[in-house]
């Protein structure tokens, strides 16, 4: 015997309409970002390092779809 059982944890598609000009200006907040300086240490002790941050934002800005 065999079952399917839908959960709320199930993956379903979904499309979400946002027009052209707000991404494009999320796009142009992204690339102005004020950075901070570097972190002063080498591990994560003071949060997440400048350039993971700047990946992230990079990736957003130019890949992300």
């Amino acid at each position: 015997m065999s079952t399917t059982v839908q959960s709320a944890a199930d993956v379903r598609p979904f499309h979400v309409d946002i027009a052209e000009e707000k991404l494009a200006e999320l796009r142009r907040r992204i690339a102005a970002i004020r950075w901070p300086s570097k972190e002063l240490v080498s591990d994560r002790s003071q949060g997440v390092q400048l350039a993971t941050l700047q990946e992230l934002a990079r990736y957003w800005e130019t890949e992300y779809d």
